[in-house]
């Protein structure tokens, strides 16, 4: 019931909450990907006014989602201190350190975490509001001329279905992609560390053959990027990551 409430007094608070087509670009950094209009996705860089009008932007809606937490977490859900972060995956899986791995398109800013079979449940690494939520993805691979191509709707081309959590503690952004259909949060939740947020899929470009299996999961803060102060920045979560996984690998003995 009280995720329902939240729920509809979020869609009815645009002020609060924006699309998550409005989010992703927010989110973005000096790049902005032209999604979904046309198979071929291209990146357009954001003029400096562009990206200094977008951190305003971005910090008035977290002054928003700070009020918003306060206003109905009460004593039930507090922020998350550092050290506690909860593993995102609810098995141990194969975490890899592979952020900033080359990839063809640019530095991999995030971490994949590997699964054995699809459907892992994900879980909330920190309590927060959950700002972006995309869970109708529609796309797929087909090969056309020059190789595989796809579409389709979710959180974003690339993320497919996912979603975008926003700690309210601490102003960082967690970023679930590739989950399946069914995710079991929606924007203007309120979520605990540990909540369930969805099932690992293999939806956006991990949908492509070769891909699946596995959690992409990034984190950013912000900082001077683009030559611009306050703009995000994608952050190495592999010592909190790996740290939350020890703490559950010790729970489980």
């Amino acid at each position: 019931m009280f995720a329902i409430l939240a729920f509809v007094l979020a869609v009815q608070d645009t002020t609060r909450f924006v699309s998550r087509e409005t989010m992703i670009r927010l989110y973005t950094d000096c790049d902005e990907a032209r999604w979904p209009w046309g198979l071929a996705e291209t990146f357009v860089p954001k003029t400096d006014s562009e990206l200094v009008a977008g951190v305003a932007q971005r910090r008035a809606l977290e002054a928003g989602w700070r009020a918003y937490f306060a206003e109905r977490a009460g004593d039930s859900i507090t922020v998350t201190p550092a050290d506690q972060w909860v593993y995102p995956l609810a098995v141990r899986a194969r975490l890899l350190n592979n952020f900033n791995n080359p990839r063809a398109d640019g530095p991999h800013e995030a971490l994949d975490i590997f699964v054995t079979r699809e459907g892992v449940t994900v879980k909330a690494p920190v309590s927060g509001v959950i700002v972006a939520s995309g869970d109708d993805w529609e796309g797929g691979w087909a090969r056309a001329r020059g190789g595989f191509h796809y579409e389709g709707g979710g959180l974003s081309r690339r993320a497919g279905n996912g979603v975008m959590l926003f700690d309210p503690g601490t102003g960082d952004y967690h970023y679930f992609a590739h989950l399946q259909r069914g995710i079991d949060v929606r924007t203007g939740d309120l979520v605990r560390a540990g909540q369930s947020l969805g099932r690992v899929g293999h939806t956006g470009n991990a949908s492509q053959p070769g891909h699946g299996r596995h959690l992409h999961y990034a984190f950013k803060q912000a900082g001077m990027e683009c030559n611009v102060d306050g703009v995000l920045k994608s952050i190495n979560p592999y010592p909190q990551i790996r740290a939350a996984r020890n703490r559950l690998i010790r729970g489980a003995r």
